[in-house]
């Protein structure tokens, strides 16, 4: 049986970096130290900081605590608007010399009618004579609003150089449920009737970190089976995307950002799904999963990487060269190839932090000042 993980007052803060890394401070809100969630988050946040080589300092509350039946936890990012021509040359200022960095295509642009640099050959959710958005109509991209900023999460723009601007801003927040059966060692498999607490950790942690979409916004709002259908304008007049969904193709040469399809994360201007992939397209209009997500594998299959949709009862977590590939591209930068990565299970990460993990700095402190909207979404069991 699989349960669907969705992306999504200031006390102790844990933090994590390296030498050449990015800085994760985890802020306990509620619950977590001293209990067994604490040194699964400190594994998870370890690893990401690992991973990730950029100058900037990641804040993440983290709470544990009893939620209700069957809510497994919340997760929440911060978000600001971004315009593209900014993330572009964001990227190539701050991009390494990664074969991802130097040769992944980015969006094709040219100036709309105010001057900006607007996306161009983009498919987007269309409207119905009404005006609100329709996931049965497809329509252009070019020259909406959502063609020339971007919406997108805070610590990707720390990434690729406004780290300094947003000097304390609180980038996400993750509860996870003191209640439910979370395995927190690997080290023996996960037990039947678990979840990995770590693989679910890194994964949340990745929605904060950037892999997001905002094709799931056009889902909530757009019939015919939107829970807000009918409720809000054309989305296309506002922003909406992330730097994620800069890679997100159907076809060569044509951004695919609607509802449906067969859509999937491309470094070759669409040519090719790297790796063979394809993304989620969509809970209520779409596949049945978030388009922030990889397709889902049946089955309690391994899938395409740690940012699957779904985790089972008894699974353990694997981070892929997929998942890494994903974020070398939105702005990231890696202290591997993920070309080359392959997998690591969170048994191989849990062993090389445990027993002797880094050293882990105990600060007190208050942060605040969030931009942008913070925007939550409940994560519940199916």
């Amino acid at each position: 049986m699989k349960k669907t993980l969705l992306a999504a007052t200031v006390a102790a803060a844990l933090v994590s970096g390296y030498s050449q890394a990015a800085v994760i401070n985890l802020i306990d809100v509620g619950g977590v130290t001293g209990s067994k969630a604490e040194q699964g988050f400190q594994i998870a946040a370890d690893y990401w900081a690992k991973m990730l080589t950029n100058d900037a300092t990641i804040n993440l509350n983290i709470k544990f605590d009893a939620l209700p039946p069957g809510v497994i936890g919340s997760t929440g990012s911060t978000k600001s608007d971004l315009l593209v021509e900014n993330w572009i040359n964001g990227v190539n200022a701050t991009k390494s010399s990664s074969t991802i960095d130097q040769t992944a295509v980015l969006p094709k642009t040219t100036k709309d009618f105010f001057g900006f640099d607007s996306i161009v050959d983009g498919l987007t959710a269309g409207v119905d004579i009404n005006g609100f958005n329709d996931n049965t109509v497809t329509a252009s991209l070019d020259g909406k609003i959502a063609s020339a900023v971007l919406y997108q999460n805070t610590s990707v723009l720390k990434a690729i150089g406004y780290d300094a601007a947003l000097a304390g801003v609180v980038d996400g927040s993750m509860t996870f449920s003191s209640t439910f059966a979370f395995d927190f060692n690997p080290l023996n498999g996960i037990k039947a009737g678990t979840f990995d607490f770590i693989g679910v950790a890194i994964h949340e942690m990745g929605h904060a970190l950037g892999f997001v979409s905002g094709v799931d916004y056009f889902d909530l709002v757009g019939f015919p089976n939107g829970p807000y259908a009918g409720i809000y304008g054309d989305f296309n007049d506002t922003s909406i995307f992330s730097a994620l969904d800069m890679f997100r193709y159907s076809a060569p040469g044509t951004l695919d950002l609607q509802i449906g399809g067969n859509p999937y994360f491309s470094i070759d201007g669409g040519q090719t799904a790297l790796f063979g992939n394809t993304f989620s397209t969509g809970r209520y209009n779409g596949d049945g999963n978030q388009a922030s997500h990889w397709k889902d594998e049946p089955f309690c299959g391994a899938g395409l990487g740690i940012m699957d949709p779904t985790f089972c009862y008894g699974q353990m977590g694997v981070i892929s060269g997929l998942d890494l590939a994903a974020y070398d591209a939105m702005g990231w930068n890696l202290s591997v190839d993920a070309l080359t990565y392959g997998t690591k299970s969170t048994f191989q990460i849990y062993a090389e932090a445990v027993p002797e993990p880094t050293t882990w700095a105990l600060m007190l402190g208050a942060l605040g000042g969030l931009v942008g909207l913070n925007r939550r979404k409940n994560r519940q069991a199916k």
